[in-house]
C-alpha cells in the first residue's frame, strides 16, 4: 500500500521545494502585472487626453456640453402637475 502522504504530495525525491520553479512562477506573475500596469496606464492617458484637451476649442465644447446638460436635466426633474393639483 502507498502511503497516503505521496498519494497526496507526490514522491519526496527532490528533498523540498523547488526554488527555480518558484522563481519562474514569479516572473510570470510579476511580467503579467507589468502588463497590467500598462494596460491601466494607457487607459489614464486616454481618459486625461479625452478630458483635459489642450485645445482651446475643446474648452468651450466641454462647458456647452454642460450648461445643456444641466438645461435638459432640469427640465427632466419637474415635477408634472396632477389633474387634482391647484
Amino acid at each position: 500500500m502507498i502511503h497516503p502522504k505521496i498519494v497526496r504530495d507526490g514522491p519526496t525525491t527532490t528533498g523540498g521545494p523547488d526554488p527555480l520553479k518558484d522563481a519562474l512562477a514569479l516572473q510570470a506573475r510579476v511580467k503579467g502585472l507589468q502588463a497590467l500596469l500598462e494596460l491601466q496606464r494607457w487607459q489614464i492617458e486616454v481618459l486625461n487626453n479625452r478630458l483635459y484637451s489642450t485645445e482651446p476649442g475643446a474648452i468651450a465644447a466641454r462647458r456647452l456640453l454642460a450648461i445643456k446638460r444641466s438645461e435638459t436635466e432640469g427640465d427632466r426633474l419637474k415635477v408634472p402637475k396632477g389633474v387634482n393639483d391647484p
